[in-house]
This record gives C-alpha cells, structure tokens and sequence, in this order.
C-alpha cells in the first residue's frame, strides 16, 4: 500500500468540504435574498393597508 490512496483519500475529502461550503453559502444566499423580498413586499403591502385605513375612515385625518 502506498502513500498516494491517503493522499487521494485527504484530497478527496477537502473537495467535497470545499463543495458543502459552498453550496451553503449558496443558499444562504438565495434564502437571504427570498427573506429579504419577503420582507420588502410585506412592508409595501402594510404601507399601502395604512395609507387606505387612514384616507377612507371618516374623521381619522382632516380633509384636504
């Protein structure tokens, strides 16, 4: 037995934790990109419930 199938073996194993850690930060990514979408829409969306709750509800602000 020679030295090289440990060295293969280590290589081996660098490669695939090298692919794990990418493929986390990966979707980390996306997953952060999909939050942060989220987010922004469900801000939109409460800032657009506001403003008509405001404007529509008789005597709630004074009239322009």
């Amino acid at each position: 037995m020679d030295g090289h199938n440990g060295d293969d073996q280590k290589q081996s194993t660098a490669d695939m934790t090298a692919f794990v850690q990418n493929l986390l930060q990966q979707m980390q990514s996306r997953f952060q990109t999909m939050s942060d979408s989220i987010i922004s829409k469900n801000i939109l969306f409460l800032g657009i419930d506001v403003t008509l709750f405001v404007h529509y509800i008789p005597g709630f602000c004074s009239p322009s």
